[in-house]
């Protein structure tokens, strides 16, 4: 399975702060096992994933949301947040995401 970073994850995973080790585990672990994520309600299929952070365990840790195309072997990295600075997706992020999943999912 391929793993592609999209831009967004890119800019937020900077500001979560994560390591090049915590995203490389993250990774590992969708390439696993792709299907381990929770599937998040109305987002098309966008999986949420938790991940560890130095310091910080999985459940205070970041979390990466990701979308998986069968057909192409592929897992998009969409964005990534620690549970610490926001609980869940903001309306505007969800309306993002649902936009983003229909254009890779789609084209």
């Amino acid at each position: 399975m391929r793993i592609v970073r999209t831009t967004l994850f890119e800019r937020s995973l900077r500001k979560l702060g994560a390591s090049a080790a915590d995203l490389e585990k993250l990774e590992a672990d969708i390439a696993a096992n792709p299907d381990a994520g929770d599937v998040i309600q109305g987002l098309r299929g966008a999986r949420k994933a938790r991940f560890s952070m130095a310091g910080r365990g999985k459940s205070g840790g970041g979390r990466a949301i990701y979308v998986l195309v069968v057909k192409k072997d592929v897992a998009y990295l969409l964005l990534a947040y620690s549970k610490k600075d926001q609980a869940d997706l903001s309306p505007a992020q969800r309306k993002l995401l649902v936009e983003i999943v229909k254009e890779l999912t789609d084209g």
